[in-house]
């Protein structure tokens, strides 16, 4: 998976955040935000870079709520499985990108994602690495 993200983005491994399954259960939402920082910003292995872009990939069909709202752009993405978003929430002199603002509207069936972000500059912290997460056993996949 790593690799098609890093295929389809044209970076390195090394500038990709954790991969990241999200789940939300009915009621849950997540409130609006950039993904994206002002300036240099030191976080989840990586020191004094930004987030150049976001990445997501649908896990499954959701009929009823759970869409991917940017409200500067009134844009409205339903979860179809198999659908990647792309998006930019900083440039590369590390200026936020205020129209990339979303939210996760409210889930009224179940959503799943698979997540990361492109980082400006490599990972400074190894233990951040994806190699170096404990391998899932195959009851839990």
């Amino acid at each position: 998976v790593a690799r098609k993200i890093t295929d389809l983005a044209n970076c390195r491994a090394d500038q990709l955040e954790i991969l990241q399954v999200l789940h939300y259960g009915e009621g849950q939402e997540f409130v609006p935000h950039t993904d994206g920082f002002s300036g240099p910003f030191t976080a989840c292995g990586f020191e004094q870079s930004t987030r150049l872009a976001t990445l997501f990939c649908y896990l499954n069909d959701v009929e009823v709520g759970g869409s991917t709202y940017f409200p500067r752009l009134d844009l409205d993405i339903r979860p179809r499985r198999g659908t990647a978003v792309i998006h930019f929430p900083a440039d590369v002199n590390m200026r936020e990108d205020g129209r990339t603002l979303h939210q996760g509207m409210p889930a009224v069936d179940d959503k799943w994602l698979l997540t990361t972000w492109v980082w400006e500059g490599a990972r400074s912290d190894e233990a951040y690495a994806e190699s170096n997460l404990p391998v899932l056993s195959g009851d839990i996949i």
